[in-house]
């Protein structure tokens, strides 16, 4: 009886599921963007230096150009739904991969189910909002956190592929590269190197190497993190990250064509003084993941809980660190959400009450921080204007660390 009941749950989740896809694939997204973005590539242009659409430029490499032309040249309802069954295959993998980084048999069997329906909840935004604009953002994820699977498993190789194939794709993972070599994974790290460097060669073969090495220079112009629209980065209402709280709240003039006529700035500096704010921070968020690493440079023997914890800190810098920054690319913050629930519920008996109490109500601000907009959407110029869902990312981290298990417990998980 039991097991005919489970196999009705995932029949009907399949089923929603399922249309859910059916649904979304009705509208264009961001996937539209990279199809043109293909097109252009193919066809001899230089696509990063192309507007499409409402001004949007195509920002990714010169192979996922490639890898995704396929789909444009399917019909656009088709393309989309593929594409959306593509994320959704990813997001299953994600889950099931990092739910691998877990104790997860200290748990019961509803704790387990517990932790994976809190966790969700935290992230539907995310997750949603990746669907909905048709992002990469949750493959970007897979491919890190599989690759990093396959690398501490002993498939060096396979995993480096994965991750020199995200980086390849967006900068982002890049942050791995310093952790790896912290970790003492020496072989898998010249792995990523080489495979890096022959993705970024392999369109040569197709579009000729000339053109390549054009549009590999049209891209780092692009994406350049010193370039001064980085740092103001407020070209869209909807981005989030350091650069853009920073910048919104630290010049009085800043060029916001979105902005509403409500003041958020607190001091007025100028611009060399706000990069060099703005780069102070980084350096030290970026120094503070040393509380999480806690042992010396190349010791590659840790606890199980120990890793998912310094990776999920890693990760959930990505969002804040990098400048132009959307809502769906803080999916990456969920890594971190899923240690933070796992704490609160293996641990809880051990716990004294003030503490439970103190992570509940900072992890409810968080939440309502990060989620506002799906919770009350006709609000939503609101919590952009002032930029709320990075402060509820920046919650995660004194929460992460208060969450981080002492060093004689690590050792035993």
């Amino acid at each position: 009886m039991l097991k005919s009941k489970t196999t009705l749950y995932y029949l009907l989740g399949g089923v929603l599921i399922l249309v859910y896809l059916l649904v979304s694939a009705n509208h264009r997204g961001d996937l539209y963007i990279y199809e043109l973005g293909s097109k252009d590539i193919l066809a001899g242009k230089d696509a990063y230096s192309i507007h499409y659409v409402d001004g949007f430029h195509y920002y990714y490499s010169t192979l996922f150009a490639l890898l995704i032309y396929p789909l444009a040249l399917l019909p656009q309802y088709l393309g989309n739904f593929i594409w959306l069954g593509m994320n959704a295959f990813f997001l299953y993998r994600v889950v099931v991969v990092l739910g691998g980084f877990f104790n997860l048999e200290k748990l019961t069997k509803k704790q387990v189910i517990l932790f994976a329906i809190v966790s969700i909840i935290f992230g539907l935004r995310f997750i949603l909002s990746n669907f909905h604009t048709q992002q990469i953002t949750i493959c970007i994820l897979y491919l890190l956190l599989e690759g990093l699977r396959l690398i501490f498993s002993g498939n060096k190789w396979a995993g480096a592929l994965l991750i020199a194939l995200g980086i390849n794709i967006k900068l982002l993972p890049i942050v791995l590269i310093p952790y790896l070599l912290y970790r003492r994974e020496f072989t898998a790290t010249f792995f990523i190197v080489v495979f890096y460097c022959a993705l970024m060669i392999l369109p040569g073969f197709i579009l000729g190497f000339s053109q390549n090495n054009l549009l590999i220079s049209s891209w780092w112009n692009l994406v350049n993190p010193t370039n001064t629209i980085h740092n103001l980065d407020v070209d869209e209402r909807s981005f989030h990250s350091l650069s853009t709280l920073l910048a919104t709240l630290l010049v009085e003039n800043v060029p916001d064509k979105f902005a509403l006529h409500i003041r958020r700035n607190i001091v007025d500096i100028s611009y060399e003084h706000l990069v060099l704010v703005l780069n102070t921070v980084r350096l030290t968020l970026v120094a503070f993941a040393l509380y999480f690493l806690r042992t010396k440079p190349f010791v590659a023997s840790i606890g199980k809980t120990h890793r998912i914890v310094e990776i999920s800190y890693l990760l959930l810098l990505v969002p804040l660190v990098f400048p132009h920054q959307q809502d769906y690319a803080f999916l990456f913050i969920m890594p971190a959400v899923a240690c933070i629930v796992f704490y609160l519920i293996a641990e809880k008996k051990d716990m004294p009450t003030k503490k439970i109490q103190m992570i509940l109500a900072l992890s409810g601000v968080s939440y309502l921080l990060c989620n506002l907009s799906l919770l009350l959407g006709q609000y939503r110029e609101y919590y952009d204007h002032f930029k709320i869902m990075t402060y509820g990312a920046l919650l995660i981290i004194p929460l992460l660390a208060v969450c981080y298990p002492p060093k004689k417990q690590l050792s035993k998980n």
